[in-house]
């Protein structure tokens, strides 16, 4: 069977399978691994200490085959378009709801996507007799997905860092497959297709939309993010105390954000669509939740972790784990700032994760700041008389001197 033709079937069972594009290109050397080196070294990863394992093979993924198999000389790079609808604005500019950025309205599209590639690779390996297994990965494994959806042609990498392709825009879930079968000439740059190949010198032009727009200036420059700065590297990887020069600016975004996407010109009037896998279908009490809802006692989600387990089943939104989450609630609840909130914040004060405590006062500081609230000041004043941990006592007093 000729390359070819196995391209072909491999296209068909993707689209089969539920992914929107499907690209080949030959297994080398990562094009920016020295520039991802550079930033790890610059300690850009934060807590992220898994980007900084197995750099040389992010660099070389033929360092992915296992020692016995045959070495990997084709890369299949395969994107699912998870867009579906923009955020109206009555719910994204409600201070009372908290804002989930969209690829996790559904659910974790690592678990969705991961056994889709096991049943490409077993199609492949049906048509070809190779024993050996493929390397299925879905952005959690030491592969520059965005190099390599450049180089096969699905896209080309925006100064957001987003991957991006014209008429689909940047909504793109990424994955890959490495496998030894031969498909794709290593001279060429970019493999042959039904579509045609994006040009690896397209750019966003002179746009820079997505830097100015970025709420905590998290962009250094085009094509370079710090995340340390970013709302999603806070609400999703990080399991610290948020910067309180940051804080403010998160306004009610609870779980990543999408700002930088949302105001690129090629993600502009795409029409309303149902992803083509199932699971990415938005449950709407993923959306935009209202921030008081999950301390209901009928359904107390933030509050304890049986309740946020089935809130969350199945969602992405459980990367951020239950204290992660409500640090994230009391951040927008600070934001809002509204009287309201108060009772909400007096059981943040009273949770077991410091961490949780340390922005529960900084945001009951807001109201109290706001409105001249006398429960939040003697909220406040009775936390710090039994608050044991001296990070959660300083947030205290700065909160009762007025200091945002």
């Amino acid at each position: 069977m000729t390359g070819a033709a196995l391209q072909t079937i491999i296209r068909n069972e993707s689209l089969r399978l539920g992914f929107d594009l499907c690209r080949f290109t030959p297994v080398s050397e990562a094009p920016h691994a020295d520039f991802f080196d550079a930033w790890i070294d610059a300690g850009r990863a934060g807590e992220m200490s898994y980007l900084e394992r197995n750099r040389e093979k992010r660099r070389f993924p033929a360092r992915l085959a296992e020692p016995s198999a045959a070495p990997f000389q084709t890369m299949v790079v395969l994107g699912v378009d998870y867009h579906q609808y923009d955020l109206p604005p009555a719910l994204r500019d409600d201070p009372s709801r908290g804002v989930i950025a969209s690829y996790a309205w559904g659910d974790d599209y690592h678990e969705l996507i991961r056994p889709l590639l096991y049943e490409l690779d077993a199609l492949i390996r049906a048509h070809t007799g190779r024993t050996s297994l493929g390397k299925g990965l879905v952005d959690t494994g030491p592969v520059l997905e965005r190099d390599w959806a450049a180089a096969a042609g699905l896209g080309f990498t925006g100064k957001n860092c987003c991957t991006i392709r014209p008429g689909v825009g940047s909504w793109l879930l990424l994955a890959v497959l490495l496998i030894p079968e031969k498909l794709c000439d290593p001279a060429s740059a970019v493999a042959a297709g039904p579509q045609p190949a994006f040009r690896k010198t397209m750019t966003c032009g002179r746009c820079t939309r997505c830097l100015v727009a970025c709420p905590t200036d998290a962009f250094v420059g085009a094509y370079d993010l710090d995340p340390q700065r970013c709302i999603s590297y806070w609400t999703i990887e990080s399991r610290s105390i948020i910067p309180r020069a940051l804080r403010a600016r998160f306004g009610n975004r609870i779980f990543g954000c999408d700002i930088c996407q949302g105001v690129c010109p090629y993600n502009r009037h795409l029409p309303e669509r149902a992803p083509l896998l199932a699971g990415l279908h938005a449950h709407q009490a993923r959306v935009a939740p209202p921030l008081l809802e999950g301390f209901d006692p009928s359904r107390p989600y933030w509050l304890d972790q049986a309740a946020f387990s089935a809130q969350f089943a199945r969602s992405p939104i459980k990367r951020a784990k239950r204290a992660g989450m409500l640090r994230n609630v009391c951040v927008a609840l600070g934001n809002w700032a509204d009287a309201s909130t108060v009772p909400a914040l007096t059981q943040a004060l009273r949770d077991p994760e410091p961490v949780v405590r340390v922005h529960a006062a900084w945001a009951t500081g807001r109201v109290l700041a706001k409105w001249t609230h006398a429960p939040a000041a003697a909220l406040l004043r009775t936390a710090l008389d039994c608050e044991p941990d001296a990070r959660v006592r300083d947030e205290l007093q700065l909160a009762l001197a007025g200091i945002p």
